[in-house]
């Protein structure tokens, strides 16, 4: 396993955990709303040998703590804050893995700095307000988040599970238990602050179709008759192209680490669309 370093960043309302390990071009990997850092330990540590890879904990997840008022517009501040860790810790333009609502966050972070990223990986971020039935969907997730105010996390996690199809998400077997109190205390947070905005989240999709060459919209295989996958679909039908698929479900980082790693390996090695065609540009010329 190779060594990593942890550190925080101040940002505006809050204190960034976050870990780097490896040497090599930046790889930063955005959290969904488990919010943890760890669940990406596995690949991260299989990418090390190639990358350098950063990963953190969002902003009031687990090691990341808020401090004191807190900005307006989740998608913004989200995004502000991986926009300050590519330039505090990677130093410049990087490629960018983000899972669920990670992946909001990553094309949040796309359309609003697009220099910053040379390549996104979206994997099955769960944006409602580009599917047909968008309004059924914002009527679910307001209805989790009643159930979570009357009744508590339990029952609403439920329910949030049951909807979008992931109560029976494979799991890696040994989960530590400092990891599972940190995942359990994120629950509050989540249902809180987060179940809502990052479905509600509604893309800049001009501003991404500009920058369409450059995002990788990703499925888990498994997953590709659930809610978190749809949203990729309609993002790969709107620019041409095939959603991308990496083993397992919508947590396969967590629970195929090696298979999950080797593909997301040949993605990061792969030219871009853009590259591609400028490639092609030349030869013909």
């Amino acid at each position: 396993m190779p060594p990593s370093t942890t550190n925080t960043l101040e940002v505006p309302g809050a204190r960034l955990h976050y870990e780097v390990r490896g040497h090599g071009p930046a790889l930063l990997m955005i959290p969904g709303s488990n919010g943890d850092a760890e669940l990406f330990d596995a690949v991260a540590d299989l990418l090390a040998g190639r990358h350098t890879v950063i990963s953190y904990d969002r902003r009031g997840f687990s090691r990341s703590t808020l401090d004191g008022p807190q900005p307006a517009g989740w998608s913004e501040t989200h995004a502000d804050d991986a926009r300050r860790l590519l330039e505090a810790v990677a130093g410049g333009p990087s490629q960018v893995f983000g899972s669920s609502a990670g992946a909001v966050v990553g094309l949040a972070l796309m359309s609003r700095s697009p220099d910053l990223v040379t390549r996104l990986i979206a994997h099955e971020p769960p944006l409602a307000e580009v599917l047909p039935d968008a309004a059924d969907w914002r009527r679910f997730f307001a209805n989790v988040y009643d159930t979570y105010l009357r009744d508590g996390t339990a029952p609403a996690m439920r329910s949030f599970m049951a909807g979008i199809g992931a109560d029976s998400l494979e799991r890696p077997a040994g989960i530590g238990l400092e990891l599972m109190g940190r995942l359990s205390g994120n629950l509050d947070h989540f249902l809180r602050h987060e179940v809502r905005q990052a479905p509600g989240h509604r893309p800049d999709l001009v501003a991404l179709d500009a920058q369409r060459a450059r995002i990788v919209p990703a499925g888990g295989r498994d997953s590709r008759r659930r809610f978190p996958y749809r949203p990729a679909a309609v993002l790969a039908a709107r620019w041409g192209r095939q959603v991308v698929d990496f083993p397992g479900d919508h947590t396969g980082y967590w629970s195929r680490p090696g298979e999950f790693a080797a593909v997301l390996a040949d993605v990061l090695a792969a030219p871009t669309a853009e590259s591609g065609r400028e490639d092609a540009d030349t030869a013909d010329g």
